[in-house]
């Protein structure tokens, strides 16, 4: 599919419902999953990931269900994304199974979503399998070797692709297997009973795999003590996780500072009914958009002051000379007649970083991005990537984005061009959905309007995207491509 964005003469107004929270959608179903009984959750995420992670739950023993407003059962897929309000879900407990354990499990391409049910896997008796059939290109090489590591000091055996621990991914592991190895360890270590086996893992790349370890750890009947090694990325999520757990009857012991963590055998996850709330990754591009149209103002709702890190986008915004306000529960957020520039902590709010690059692109000066090593590892490689379409645009009008140090990006800055750019060209998205909506924003201030090819990716997390510019009055064309877009 093209999309393809006119340039936006007038402000952007509106009032906007943000979709939900993919990140927590994903950990309320897997909490649900790992309970026994019947939990709810109300107003999912319906996206891509979301589906995917439904479909490979279903796999292990789920029983789950989307229904409407009025209880009529509906598929759970992004073309219901208007009509669904809840999943009820029968979990399995702390007894996940296959029913074959040479088919795959499947999580297309949700890198969030693989690795912790990676986690899950780990404690199936018998084995399993995963691999995906349709991003071997994207999900298909993103690195798990970290965490298949981490496994292995439980005594679950992983073979995988190369080196990074690429898909596909065979585990042999179950409770009585991790059971007896740890045991072996407490006594081959001399550690008294009831001592912490401890567990390392690395969070230099991902927190995801410090979230799967801590997901899996409560099914245990061994008290283990995960020490995280090599720096922690993305702690917000990190925090995310920990509320969930609590709130699913989880305890954690965690350090103030996330490096080190006790989880004590015995727990069991409760049922119950969640509610989710707004996404900031999805409104940091919302209000990105209106950013860089000036004079723009609109109302975003179903937001909330929570551990998602994303939300830190208003602090760059802010610097940038937008207002962002709560007024009645709500964000009335307004931007200036010109952008200027600022710096962030991109580790901080992985998942907007995007976003704030389009936004950055039509501020005066120079805006700076620390801390991004780790988008590197994502549905595409998010420093250099996206960074190539932009420098299409910016020949059309000017404007810089660039990466520092060469070999290891840690830095992005970006040097604005805030009279817009001639545009009139295609770029590619990448098969990323945060890049597509990179490219929408800047698309807002093309004089030659933008295509961008490959827009049905953005999908992956944010389905109605097109939709919600176009109530805030962008002009917005939808096409099918002449040749089918290739899988990311």
């Amino acid at each position: 599919m093209i999309a393809t964005l006119q340039f936006q003469h007038e402000p952007l107004r509106g009032d906007i419902e943000p979709p939900s929270s993919k990140n927590y959608t994903t950990r309320y179903v897997l909490a649900s999953c790992l309970a026994e009984g019947r939990s709810v959750v109300h107003k999912p995420a319906i996206q891509d990931d979301a589906a995917a992670l439904v479909r490979c739950c279903r796999r292990l023993g789920a029983t789950i269900v989307a229904r409407d407003e009025s209880g009529a059962e509906l598929e759970f897929c992004v073309g219901n994304a208007t009509r669904i309000d809840r999943l009820e879900i029968e979990g399995f407990g702390g007894n996940p199974r296959v029913d074959s354990p040479e088919k795959p499990i499947d999580p297309d391409n949700a890198g969030a979503v693989l690795r912790l049910l990676l986690g899950v896997g780990a404690v199936i008796e018998g084995g399993v399998a995963f691999d995906t059939a349709h991003y071997k290109h994207s999900l298909g090489t993103r690195p798990n070797r970290d965490l298949l590591d981490a496994f292995a000091q439980l005594g679950v055996v992983c073979e995988a692709m190369g080196e990074g621990g690429t898909l596909p991914i065979r585990m042999a592991g179950g409770r009585s297997r991790i059971g007896a190895h740890l045991g072996a360890r407490r006594e081959r270590e001399g550690m008294k009973p009831g001592d912490p086996v401890p567990v390392r893992i690395s969070g230099a790349v991902s927190s995801q795999f410090l979230s799967a370890l801590l997901f899996m750890a409560p099914l245990l009947d061994e008290c283990v003590r995960i020490e995280v090694v090599d720096d922690l990325k993305s702690k917000p999520l990190i925090r995310t996780t920990l509320a969930v757990l609590a709130d699913g009857g989880v305890s954690v012991e965690a350090a103030d500072d996330l490096m080190s963590f006790v989880v004590r055998p015995g727990q069991k996850y409760k049922a119950r009914e969640w509610s989710v709330n707004g996404d900031w990754p999805g409104t940091a591009a919302i209000l990105a958009a209106a950013a860089v149209v000036p004079r723009s103002s609109i109302r975003l709702s179903r937001l909330r002051d929570d551990e998602q890190g994303e939300r830190r986008c208003l602090d760059l915004y802010r610097q940038m000379g937008c207002t962002a306000e709560w007024k009645e529960g709500a964000l009335i957020f307004s931007s200036p007649e010109r952008l200027g520039r600022g710096e962030i902590d991109g580790d901080t709010c992985t998942d907007a970083v995007p976003a704030m690059m389009g936004a950055a692109s039509l501020g005066e000066g120079e805006t700076v991005f620390t801390g991004i090593a780790n988008l590197q590892y994502k549905e595409c490689d998010r420093v250099r990537e996206p960074i190539a379409e932009m420098r299409g645009i910016f020949a059309t009008g000017g404007g810089e984005a660039t990466w520092e140090p060469g070999d290891a990006p840690r830095t992005i800055r970006v040097t604005g061009c805030p009279d817009g750019f001639g545009g009139g060209i295609a770029v590619d998205g990448r098969g990323d959905h945060r890049v597509i909506m990179l490219l929408s924003v800047m698309a807002m201030r093309c004089r030659g309007g933008l295509s961008i090819r490959g827009a049905e990716h953005v999908a992956k997390s944010f389905p109605l995207w097109f939709e919600t510019l176009r109530r805030m009055g962008a002009k917005v064309a939808l096409t099918e491509e002449e040749t089918e877009t290739a899988h990311a």
